[in-house]
């Protein structure tokens, strides 16, 4: 197996078809590779974008802005984790949600959205698996987001009534 199929046999989104070289060699095709220098912005908050990029070498980090405007870190991620980031542009063109940058040079296997729904309009059943992998990420992250608000609301009401200000 070569190595973007290997890559690509690693990479959560298409887990149904690990085992499959015919179908990761489809898959394959729908990505070109981009190289970007170290300190180089992928993506930039506020942008609209569909595009989705898998780490074939180096690193990246993750960054959200403040209401402030100040950037801070969420995660730094790497090639020896197997993963990927925009995945939300295959589904539809919107604002990118965070600030991607390169932490070191980097190559990124790279697909957008028109491609994949072409894709999809070839090989609709391995879109759909595809499309319910995508799915069921933004549902746990959708939960863990309930979640966070919840502890985050307990936490300031508990804050609120320790400092005696909702006597």
């Amino acid at each position: 197996m070569d190595e973007n199929l290997a890559r690509l046999s690693n990479i959560v989104l298409f887990k149904d078809f690990k085992d499959n070289i015919e179908v990761l060699k489809k898959i394959e095709g729908l990505f070109t590779e981009m190289k970007v220098k170290k300190g180089e912005v992928i993506i930039k908050e506020g942008d609209e974008g569909d595009e989705l990029y898998i780490i074939k070498s180096g690193a990246v980090r993750i960054l959200k802005n403040t209401l402030q405007n100040e950037a801070y870190t969420v995660v730094n991620l790497n090639v020896d984790q197997n993963v990927f980031f925009g995945e939300i542009g295959l589904l539809l063109n919107d604002k990118r949600s965070a600030t991607v940058t390169a932490e070191v040079d980097s190559t990124f296997m790279v697909t957008n959205r028109k491609k994949f729904l072409a894709f999809g309009e070839k090989e609709p059943y391995i879109a759909l698996l595809i499309t319910r992998q995508v799915a069921q990420m933004l549902s746990i992250r959708l939960t863990k987001s309930g979640q966070d608000v919840v502890t985050l609301f307990s936490a300031l009401v508990d804050e609120i009534e320790g400092s005696g200000k909702l006597e």
